[in-house]
């Protein structure tokens, strides 16, 4: 596998978000990079679902079921 190109960045997290960051990373046996990466690629993910369904809804009007199938579709597409 291919190593992504990184850069070292600096954050502040409140004590409790570090606890539970240090914590998750040891419980799963991954590095807290990781657990940062996957969580900004859950949340890259989240913003995408919102702005595809509210494009859908502007095109399909308020049709709900529509808007649901074409979102899930599209979604099982993209790339992870």
């Amino acid at each position: 596998m291919s190593r992504t190109p990184t850069r070292a960045v600096q954050v502040r997290l409140p004590l409790d978000a570090d606890e539970f960051l240090t914590a998750l990373a040891l419980a799963r046996g991954e590095s807290k990079t990781k657990v940062v990466v996957e969580a900004l690629a859950c949340l890259r993910e989240q913003l995408v679902e919102r702005r595809m369904e509210a494009g859908y809804r502007e095109l399909a009007g308020e049709d709900e079921a529509l808007v649901r199938a074409a979102v899930d579709a599209t979604l099982s597409i993209l790339p992870d």
